[in-house]
């Protein structure tokens, strides 16, 4: 995966800071979900996390806290 440019992160949330936040949470469930896969690989996890939110599967909610809300 390219990473996206800063300018379509920015489509995506208002701020850096809240995709990064989501990103995160994101990837932290996904990895709750397949720690226990000997093929787990962290960097997987997050490019997943990043595709979804990227692609609009997974949208920000930003309520004060950068919430997650799956499509």
């Amino acid at each position: 995966m390219i990473p996206p440019s800063t300018r379509d992160l920015m489509e995506v949330a208002n701020s850096k800071y809240a995709v990064v936040v989501a990103v995160a949470r994101r990837a932290r469930m996904l990895s709750e979900d397949t720690k226990n896969d000997e093929n787990y690989r962290l960097s997987t996890v997050v490019t997943t996390a990043l595709e979804e939110i990227m692609n609009g599967k997974i949208k920000i909610q930003e309520d004060g806290d950068s919430m997650l809300k799956e499509d």
